[in-house]
């Protein structure tokens, strides 16, 4: 067992809820007439075409086959996850029904406005179309963009306040414990801990309905030791997948591609899906997938490529119990370069054989 194993390990069932197809979800909103109309949307249903992580999820895994470790997971599944986290809040703090509604249908369509390929291609849309998630997602909640227009009717007929939704999602609310804007919120603990079963092999971390429900609580060391493992696990992702050298390059090899032909978008392929704008781009998930992707990529670039290295740190200062997590959770900022060479160095090891012969691509 590795040290991060260790320390996260806690007494109970490790099992995460609902990473593959979570539909068992929609048995746990009671039924709920408001969210089961929104999940039917089409603007929901887009986003089991999104892939989780964007572009790193093509590269991690390549050849998905549906085992542990190869599996490819969306914002669809992610959202519903999120929505689920939101609901055992309500449940814990007895919020009343309506309050109830606001909160889990802030929950579902927090996500609502991603692109394809997520935050891999996102820059690239606001240099050229001034957009991003977060207005796209306000337009879709407010119906101010065809993709939305069935969203805000529901939520309007079910007497839902719509703009009262939208400073939800938007972190705007400081309200409900932090949840949806503090360091220790629905989205984040959902998002690592799903991020974090990209690559181990066994869930050795604590469910997101365990961390949520430590972090509602607070009674005693052993809700505090949960809550602090989940933010090195947050340390731990970024470090092994999100700031790695595999995910550094995909997104790069996806912003330089998309840049490469911009005259094949539009603003439109930000709300559709990824079949659509690999249908858009020929030849972008076969790089993205490719055995000799490091190698391929080297040819498109010939500077170095910087990149947002986070550090995510405890600071003792910061008490548990009283809630202070913008004073306890926290973390840093630097710009890292990833260099041709080390690129170089990167590539040759990936291509070279047990004998050292690049059987790959000879270019390298």
């Amino acid at each position: 067992m590795t040290v991060l194993s260790a320390q996260l390990d806690i007494s109970t069932p490790s099992v995460i809820h609902g990473f593959r197809e979570p539909t068992d979800l929609l048995a746990a909103t009671d039924k709920d007439p408001l969210l089961m109309e929104l999940i039917d949307t089409q603007a929901f249903q887009r986003l089991k075409d999104i892939r989780f992580l964007g572009a790193i999820d093509y590269c991690l895994i390549p050849r998905p086959n549906g085992k542990l470790g190869a599996i490819r997971y969306s914002r669809y599944e992610h959202s519903l996850g999120v929505m689920q986290l939101a609901r055992l809040y309500c449940l814990r703090r007895h919020i009343r029904r309506s309050e109830r509604r606001l909160l889990c249908a802030a929950a579902l369509l927090h996500d609502i406005g991603h692109p394809p390929l997520s935050h891999s291609v996102e820059s690239v849309f606001r240099e050229k179309f001034g957009i991003d998630h977060h207005t796209a997602s306000k337009d879709i909640i407010c119906g101010r963009k065809p993709l939305g227009k069935n969203v805000f009717s529901i939520l309007r007929r079910y007497g839902v306040d719509v703009e009262e939704l939208v400073a939800v999602v938007s972190g705007e609310v400081t309200s409900f414990d932090g949840f949806f804007h503090g360091p220790i919120n629905f989205d984040t603990i959902e998002g690592i801990l799903r991020s974090y079963r990209y690559i181990r092999r066994t869930p050795s971390a604590s469910s997101p309905d365990i961390v949520t429900d430590a972090a509602i609580k607070r009674e005693n060391e052993k809700d505090k030791n949960i809550v602090d493992a989940f933010w090195k696990c947050k340390d731990w992702v970024y470090k092994e997948i999100i700031n790695s050298e595999d995910s550094v390059l995909s997104d790069f090899a996806c912003k330089t591609f998309l840049r490469k032909n911009l005259d094949r978008i539009k603003c439109t392929s930000f709300f559709g899906t990824e079949t659509k704008l690999f249908q858009q781009l020929p030849g972008l998930r076969e790089l993205l997938t490719s055995r000799s992707f490091k190698a391929e990529v080297i040819r498109m670039v010939d500077e170095p490529v910087c990149y947002v290295f986070r550090n995510y740190y405890i600071d003792r200062e910061g008490d548990f119990f009283s809630r202070q997590d913008d004073v306890r959770y926290r973390h840093s900022r630097s710009k890292h370069i990833l260099t041709l060479k080390m690129k170089i160095d990167s590539a040759v090891k990936a291509v070279t054989g047990s004998q050292g012969v690049l059987f790959y691509d000879d270019a390298v």
